[in-house]
């Protein structure tokens, strides 16, 4: 593992605070716990974890949250080179919760938010051909600058055939243009050779609950992987619209689900990552049936832990769940 390239992976770093009151949403929550997150960060320290060189991009907030977040990537020793922090900005805050039937609640707030004012001039500098991948996603592709700044590096990435993952965290309380934000999603979806999608997003991306329509609906290239998590029942993927492998999840008490879907992606994007765009459409069933059950074991890990980036697994975590079960 330690001879592939870094990973870059690029979007919002913030604070989540997460209802410890399970069950009674965000209204009804009285304790709250402070973890570092947001999906792009969660996803950055879950490959790390993993054994798998790991490099963010961001702007983080000039404040004591920043601060704080700065010292928890140099403590998971991931590279922060092409971390920006301009004086004035903040980190921006989520408050979570899960709802009576296991779903978490989002609130987010933001005041002069570090994570969406990223722009093109702040990351000229980056060679994709240093990455052995970069990974998009988070809600920073839902405004502006940031948007059109992680986008364009999405182009320079696909511009330089190095593979790119996209997860879009679908919050819809953040989109103040959807039918922008589902043409840039789309248009990013073109150029992605490993896609993950919850069941909400699949439906956001193409309007069908039918995951086999929706998947034939979106605009993959040729070879492309999707992936579709299905919470409790696991995972499903997809290349050229067809199902290749679905796996079961694993029954664990839960404490909160924040950060499981993240999880998941960072533990298929440590054991994918290296691999050229040619090689990744070219893995077969067998092989992405077993990268999904330690995907599925890592996401559970983690919704027994109070969540976000902190609650991701180690691979000696991982193994040490998948021999017990």
């Amino acid at each position: 593992m330690s001879n592939i390239s870094p990973v870059l992976v690029g979007g919002e770093a913030l604070f989540d605070f997460i209802s410890t009151d399970v069950g009674s949403g965000l209204g009804g929550s009285i304790r709250f716990e402070k973890r570092a997150g947001g999906s792009p960060f969660n996803i950055a320290v879950g490959v790390r974890r993993l054994g798998v060189p790991v490099s963010y991009i961001g702007k983080i907030g000039v404040d004591e949250f920043g601060d704080a977040l700065m010292v928890f990537l140099s403590n998971e020793f991931i590279d922060v080179t092409n971390v920006i922090r301009e004086q004035g900005t903040k980190t921006t805050l989520a408050f979570v919760a899960v709802d009576k039937d296991a779903k978490p609640e989002f609130r987010f707030y933001r005041d002069n938010a570090a994570d969406i004012s990223l722009r093109r001039d702040e990351i000229s500098s980056v060679q994709p051909t240093g990455f052995s991948l970069y990974h998009a996603g988070g809600i920073v592709l839902a405004e502006e600058p940031s948007a059109s700044t992680y986008a364009r590096l999405v182009d320079r990435f696909y511009e330089s055939d190095v593979p790119i993952s996209l997860d879009p965290t679908v919050r819809r309380s953040l989109i103040s243009d959807p039918d922008r934000y589902l043409a840039l999603l789309l248009k990013i979806i073109e150029k992605v050779t490993i896609l993950k999608v919850s069941d909400e997003e699949l439906q956001f991306l193409t309007g069908s609950s039918d995951f086999d329509q929706a998947i034939k609906a979106l605009p993959l290239k040729k070879g492309a992987l999707a992936f579709v998590t299905l919470g409790r029942a696991g995972s499903s993927v997809y290349r050229d619209g067809v199902k290749i492998s679905q796996v079961p999840g694993f029954s664990v008490k839960v404490v909160e689900t924040t950060g499981c879907g993240d999880c998941f992606m960072a533990s298929t994007l440590a054991q994918l990552a290296g691999n050229s765009i040619a090689d990744l459409a070219a893995i077969d069933g067998d092989r992405l049936a077993s990268l999904m059950r330690f995907a599925n074991a890592a996401a559970a890990i983690v919704a027994t832990r109070v969540g976000a980036a902190e609650a991701n697994p180690t691979r000696a975590d991982v193994e040490k769940f998948l021999q017990e079960q």
